[in-house]
């Protein structure tokens, strides 16, 4: 009786949380990210997959459970539903499997990465929480369900490379315990216990085949940068800020005041008590967790310390729920459950604002530039072309079908290929487009410029000659991509 009235107070809390968190979805515009994992899964076919996702830097898995809904149907929020999902039945087993106190698990359900960040925002990071809490409720059930417990490490390795370590320690527990301690014992051997490893073993393989070449062919990640304080210094200051307040990286500065001050101390005050309580209650999680999110860090302070997003950021915070999780279902700790209340407490913030911000304002600028387009453009007798095909990604996805050309391939925009585009001065454009009409081209031609052009473009006092503008992005959370239609004047 107490079992069944506790599952449904959970599922009631959930569907609470379900119906609050969709709102959100149903506001939140796509930006590049969401978009390309959408156009690339809708247009790749899957041999082509595994060969591009080098240099998306991202291993499958996500890929493949979101590749039969793009084959399908033409609206990306069936994506957003996948994602929305898995973080509705994460916090359904918080609530119904975990050992936190009722106050705990109120605090991370209304924590920014569960009431906004990965509910709303369409990554592979949206359901790495479900995996986690899937691992921690199978933590001590290996014996009973190995397969299982090998899918949940296969998935969860093949969703994202930052799992790959705290993944690959469980590995290890699970050789420990059902393997190594058997042999040692001179106990026969399961069998299906060594063919579970084998799977778990080639997972990893297959993940390292899957990403060699990544750092050579995806412009945005780089191990060959030499500056290693710096980038030190910018992931643990993203990671402290982000995690509180992302707004403040959003504004393109940070303000030393008594705010981010008492914040930034706040903030390594709770890891420190979070990292001395776990460390006091349990050595070897605290090593498990330890080597988890080190392993974390290194991949951004080597390749990713210019993109230390909050769902990134939030990931470290998933990770120190296993742990509490774990240690947990074994001791009664009260100080763990303050300090993941401490810990969660200090993203209320940013809890706040993204909800607010992205009912208010607009995520990305895609949407509305999309609208703004398709008003101004006869697609049938205009081409618009782009030289930097990175930043509008997501509004290929809102104005497709018609279709926006690379000028450097002549080729129709589907999905991207994260290269180096250099950014063409409007001389290079209006000669580009001289040529087009010399070579018989009639149509009306556009040219997209990025914002990192856009200045150079409107202080050119030859602009109005040559170029008429038509539109361009309105302000938005997401600020590089934004982007200015410009129709080229030269008569026909």
């Amino acid at each position: 009786m107490e079992e069944s009235k506790h599952k449904f107070s959970s599922a009631l809390i959930t569907a609470v949380y379900a119906v609050f968190t969709l709102i959100f979805v149903h506001f939140h515009e796509i930006w590049a990210d969401e978009a390309q994992v959408w156009m690339l899964v809708k247009y790749i076919s899957l041999p082509d997959l595994f060969q591009h996702l080098v240099n998306e830097g991202h291993p499958p898995f996500f890929y493949l459970v979101v590749m039969p809904f793009a084959k399908l149907f033409d609206n990306i929020v069936w994506m957003q539903l996948i994602c929305w999902i898995a973080s509705v039945l994460a916090v359904f087993l918080l609530w119904n499997n975990s050992k936190f106190n009722n106050l705990t698990k109120t605090v991370i359900t209304l924590s920014a990465p569960f009431i906004y960040f990965f509910p709303t925002v369409a990554r592979s990071y949206s359901i790495i929480p479900l995996f986690v809490f899937l691992l921690a409720i199978f933590h001590n059930k290996t014996k009973e369900h190995p397969f299982i417990y090998t899918f949940l490490i296969v998935a969860l390795t093949h969703t994202h490379v930052i799992m790959a370590m705290f993944c690959f320690l469980l590995f290890v527990r699970f050789l420990y315990i059902n393997i190594y301690l058997k042999y040692k014992n001179k106990e026969k051997l399961d069998k299906k216990f060594i063919l579970a490893a084998c799977f778990m073993f080639l997972g990893f393989v297959g993940l390292f085949l899957q990403l060699v070449g990544t750092t050579a062919s995806n412009n945005e990640i780089n191990f060959r940068n030499n500056d290693y304080l710096g980038s030190i210094t910018r992931v643990f200051g993203l990671f402290i800020f982000n995690s509180f307040d992302s707004f403040l990286i959003k504004a393109k500065g940070l303000q030393i005041n008594i705010y981010t001050i008492i914040m930034t101390l706040s903030i390594l005050l709770a890891w420190l008590f979070a990292n001395i309580q776990i460390f006091k209650t349990d050595k070897r999680i605290f090593s498990f967790m330890f080597l988890s999110i080190f392993f974390q860090f290194l991949i951004y302070i080597f390749a990713y310390a210019h993109h230390i997003y909050p769902t990134r950021i939030y990931i470290v915070h998933t990770i120190f729920i296993f742990c509490c999780w774990i240690v947990l279902n074994e001791n009664n700790k009260k100080m763990l459950n303050f300090a993941l209340v401490f810990l969660f407490l200090l993203t209320f913030i940013n809890s706040f604002k993204n909800c607010y911000g992205d009912i208010l304002f607009d995520y990305s600028p895609a949407y509305k530039f999309s609208k703004c387009i398709k008003q101004n453009v006869d697609f049938n007798n205009s081409s618009i072309y782009i030289d930097n095909p990175n930043g509008a990604i997501s509004l290929i996805y809102y104005i497709s079908p018609n279709e926006i050309i690379n000028i450097y391939d002549n080729k129709p925009i589907k999905y991207i290929f994260w290269g180096n585009y250099p950014l063409l001065d409007i001389s290079y454009w209006k000669e580009i487009f001289l040529e087009k009409r010399r070579s018989g081209n009639e149509k009306n031609l556009y040219v997209l410029v990025n914002n990192d052009q856009t200045q150079n473009f409107s202080n050119n006092p030859k602009i109005n000659n040559d170029f008429e503008k038509i539109c361009n992005t309105g302000i938005s959370l997401v600020a590089n991509e934004t982007l200015t239609l410009y129709k080229f004047k030269e008569k026909k």
